[in-house]
């Protein structure tokens, strides 16, 4: 019988000592970033680097899906320009009165994201009424959309259910499918054979103690769950499937193992990021994006929000997001900025949290040409020059923004207010002379310069 030391077994990769050395040389990332050799690679801000195989078109519409991260995906790239079928389902009364707070578009699981899209592109697997299970007096839940309540005839949940459904079915037409993995604490409802989104309601379990289970996914479960959804989507696609997959660094809330929630999330992420290594191994047109990296490596008080060190920041998404425009979007390479303007906006923003302006001033100059048609960016360069005293700066920087943004008064109230320490009441008289005739409503700021 073989040994542990007799060969590569089961190992993910295996090549030999002469090849993984030349490799090596040619890796200009290999090694881990060091205060003194490309620290900024790390901090504030990580930038880790992917491996783009595909191409993704200025048309081409995306699809994005998973844990409540999929929605922050969402909502940049929608910004950035990009077409978002996910974020285009009418789901009618009974969507409204969900709103957005009962997450029912988000998939925390690997298996609820697969049940909904089985459902979705094969629709007599759907179950129906089964899994709208009712709570109360017309009162019902359904532990596949999230924790909120419906409060409907259940003809009309069905309704809804079946319009959710067509909205779902949209991912077989994306150009781009995007997945976010989120936890691997997951219920089970064995009288449905059925694993859910969320822990059903107290009271079913308190009716039925033994119907439904808690279950800790595997690294084969996470693997056998990905495998199933890379088939269904392959069986129902025309399109050649190019999808993007990464590991939500949204941590758990809480914990429902019988240790601390810091070791039960470690858990959680690093056993769905292992097992994506092992998928991709023979997936064309399937590539992972480190946002998960790009998030929890970075300085923290620039990476979390809402003081709660779970819900990532806008500006940190859009600097993830950019990452995936500048390296998938088709375009000559040599020729596009490796920042969105999002992204150079939010960037600036992180470095001005932390203080840091004359990184602020740097990251402007190395990206000026998209600064300079960005108003928002130099905004926060005049701000970082003139907390570093560089009146002069500041001012060209404002002057720039009033360009670039006329309709905005912001940046030429700021040069009138400038034109003080800088002893330029001439300028002053000027400006405020175009501020009048630009926006003759903002008479009180005008009332406030009395030192004209």
């Amino acid at each position: 019988m073989a040994g542990p030391n007799s060969g590569a077994g089961s190992s993910i990769e295996s090549i030999t000592a002469a090849n993984a050395m030349i490799r090596a040389r040619g890796n200009a990332l290999r090694r881990f970033p060091a205060p003194d050799k490309d620290g900024d690679r790390l901090y504030p801000l990580a930038s880790p680097t992917g491996n783009p195989s595909f191409e993704i078109g200025p048309e081409d519409t995306i699809f994005a899906i998973g844990s409540c991260f999929a929605r922050e995906v969402e909502k940049a790239l929608s910004s950035a320009g990009k077409r978002v079928l996910s974020r285009e389902i009418e789901l009618g009364e009974v969507g409204e009165s969900l709103g957005d707070s009962a997450n029912f578009y988000n998939k925390y699981s690997i298996h609820s994201v697969y049940n909904e899209i089985k459902w979705a592109l094969e629709r007599e697997t759907f179950p129906g009424a089964d899994i709208v299970y009712k709570i109360g007096a017309e009162k019902y839940a359904d532990p596949q959309l999230g924790m909120g309540r419906l409060d409907f005839p259940l003809e009309t949940i069905l309704d809804f259910r079946h319009k959710y459904l067509d909205g779902m079915a949209q991912v077989a037409h994306a150009d781009v499918v995007i997945l976010t993995l989120g936890y691997v604490e997951t219920w089970y409802d064995t009288k449905l054979d059925l694993y859910l989104n969320v822990i059903p309601p107290a009271q079913l379990i308190r009716a039925e103690p033994e119907r439904f289970e808690f279950r800790v996914l595997s690294y084969q479960d996470v693997m056998d769950g990905l495998e199933d959804l890379y088939a269904l989507l392959n069986k129902h696609r025309t399109k050649p499937l190019k999808m993007l997959i990464t590991v939500s660094p949204v941590p758990l809330l809480a914990t429902f193992r019988d240790m601390d929630v810091l070791v039960a999330n470690a858990y959680s992420k690093s056993v769905q990021r292992a097992a994506l290594d092992q998928f991709l191994l023979d997936k064309q047109g399937i590539d992972y994006f480190p946002s998960y990296e790009f998030v929890t490596l970075s300085n923290p008080e620039v990476a979390w929000t809402r003081n709660d060190y779970r819900h990532v920041s806008p500006d940190v998404v859009h600097r993830i997001m950019s990452n995936v425009l500048t390296n998938y979007v088709s375009a000559d390479a040599t020729e596009a900025d490796e920042m969105t303007p999002q992204a150079l906006t939010a960037s600036a923003k992180m470095l001005h949290k932390l203080e840091k302006y004359e990184d602020v001033l740097r990251l402007v100059e190395e990206h000026r040409s998209v600064a300079d048609d960005t108003a928002p960016v130099l905004m926060l360069e005049a701000t970082a020059a003139r907390r570093l005293q560089d009146l002069s700066a500041s001012y060209a920087a404002l002057t720039k923004a009033k360009a670039v943004a006329p309709q905005r008064p912001e940046a030429l109230e700021r040069m009138i207010m400038l034109c003080r320490p800088m002893r330029e009441k001439k300028e002053a008289r000027v400006l405020l002379g175009e501020h009048e005739q630009a926006f003759p409503g903002r008479i009180e700021f005008r009332q406030k310069v009395t030192w004209v």
